[in-house]
């Protein structure tokens, strides 16, 4: 199953090799591919979040997987800041590749990846609580925490917790998740024929995210591993550990369990980028982080499937 989605992101990967053999510049395919990323998120992924929201009603484990999640995103904050603190006193470490650590090493891409992946694994429940991830702890976390960190070690201008705030009712998928939850808990009945067509759409989105990912990909400098490889081992070690410790704490067993350590180990976010650009934080370090930490998840995942098998 793992093999099936490191194909779908090695065709988004090849695509880019592809465009750059036929002479397309890299603005020209990251323009592409952000195209591609802006008619998911904004026009498909809200679909799927409503018939997920619609057809799988909230349960104690979606509670728990909020609380496991919300703390494992902020113990790898901690743990990062506190690590780069330790290192930047005896290595002359940028401010802002310092931000771009903190952030990718604790922020993960739950939904472009995960999303599918757990999809894959668990059907309709695995999405359910894939969702539940991202959006009740991942996302908000994202536009507070993530961006608290980018101003406080970037080179932008003041961002206020009233800006995130709005961002987040903003966001479509969001909208899509609440709409559902009203529709069910108002009995509005709704055509099998549409679900059926929505369940439809939920199989093919999981292809363009992969995509998306396999695009988004890049080369790293290997004088630079020194630097980055305490974030990797963060993000692809420690989190799973913690999402395990905090989830056996909470009383989660089997699939909802399985969700948060699967999610926690999930690569550096792809928003990363647009962080980077927008709040100042090192770019470079950004893209690295996505590269590194998503060959490092592929490996995991051997691990994980036979852990849960």
């Amino acid at each position: 199953m793992f093999l099936d989605i490191l194909s779908f992101i090695i065709s988004g990967l090849l695509l880019r090799v592809l465009f750059t053999i036929i002479g397309f510049a890299p603005e020209k395919i990251d323009f592409i591919r952000d195209r591609i990323n802006y008619f998911v998120f904004y026009y498909i992924i809200p679909l799927v979040c409503f018939k997920t929201t619609y057809t799988m009603p909230f349960n104690l484990s979606h509670l728990k997987i909020s609380v496991v999640a919300n703390l494992t995103i902020l113990s790898c904050v901690a743990i990062s800041w506190f690590v780069y603190r330790k290192i930047a006193q005896s290595k002359n470490i940028k401010p802002e590749v310092i931000g771009s650590l903190i952030m990718c090493s604790a922020f993960g891409n739950v939904l472009y990846i995960g999303l599918p992946i757990l999809t894959k694994l668990y059907g309709t429940e695995g999405m359910s609580y894939a969702f539940t991830y991202d959006f009740l702890a991942s996302t908000p976390l994202t536009w507070t925490v993530a961006v608290a960190v980018c101003m406080k070690y970037g080179r932008a201008k003041r961002y206020k917790l009233k800006d995130s705030i709005l961002t987040i009712f903003k966001i479509p998928p969001i909208w899509g998740l609440v709409v559902g939850i009203i529709l069910r808990e108002s009995n509005i009945i709704i055509p099998s024929e549409l679900i059926n067509v929505l369940k439809e759409i939920s199989g093919y989105v999981t292809f363009f995210m992969l995509l998306i990912v396999g695009i988004s990909v890049k080369a790293v400098a290997p004088e630079r591993l020194p630097i980055i490889t305490p974030a990797i081992l963060i993000k692809i070690i420690i989190a799973p550990l913690l999402a395990f410790l905090f989830g056996s704490l909470t009383g989660l067993t089997g699939i909802p369990l399985n969700v948060c350590i699967i999610e926690a180990s999930m690569p550096s976010m792809l928003l990363s980028m647009i962080f980077a650009t927008a709040f100042g934080v090192d770019m470079r370090t950004a893209i690295e982080m996505i590269f590194l930490t998503t060959i490092g998840f592929f490996i995991d995942t051997f691990f994980i499937e036979f852990l849960l098998n």
